[in-house]
């Protein structure tokens, strides 16, 4: 069994069975990832293979930013966002009293993270939590949030990249979350 950066070294030189490696190791997550997001079995399928034609295409992957597991879930997440947005025409609609515990990922729905996933959020201004929701519950992207909220995407940025750090402070104990 190879190492995920080195399949993905291997598919940037075009070598098709290192895909078909990385995608017997990580298309369940990324179908969990779809599923969670999309819940259409369709849309999910659509989203797994969309996924994986762009790692084979772009081959955009940089080591030096995470390990492969993270930044196929981002890629995933983009593209089923996507998937919605072109399947409803139109962001969905503003609840800020979400449901946190459905904007976690299968491998966290254990109390004690739901728990101190809610502490952490807690600690954070309000500004930045409400960006936080907007971005990773409702899926809106950053201009969206901008336009919904009536502030410069610029302001959103720093709203979203100080909340996350304020998670990532807060939830340091866990060995997935890096400072």
């Amino acid at each position: 069994m190879h190492a995920d950066e080195d399949l993905m070294e291997r598919i940037a030189a075009g070598d098709a069975d290192a895909l078909r490696e990385l995608y017997e190791r990580h298309a369940p997550r990324v179908a969990a990832i779809a599923r969670h997001l999309c819940r259409d079995p369709e849309m999910v399928k659509d989203v797994v293979q969309d996924v994986f034609l762009r790692v084979w295409r772009t081959r955009s992957y940089n080591a030096a930013l995470g390990p492969v597991s993270h930044w196929m879930a981002v890629v995933t997440r983009h593209i089923a966002v996507d998937h919605l947005r072109k399947a409803k025409g139109h962001a969905p609609p503003l609840h800020l009293d979400v449901d946190l515990h459905g904007a976690l990922d299968a491998r966290a729905e254990s109390a004690l993270v739901r728990a101190d996933l809610a502490r952490a959020l807690r600690h954070l201004r309000p500004e930045e939590r409400e960006v936080l929701v907007l971005a990773y519950a409702h899926h809106l992207t950053l201009r969206e949030i901008a336009e919904r909220l009536g502030l410069p995407l610029g302001t959103v940025k720093t709203r979203l990249h100080r909340g996350l750090r304020g998670l990532r402070r807060q939830l340091s104990d866990y060995p997935e979350v890096e400072p």
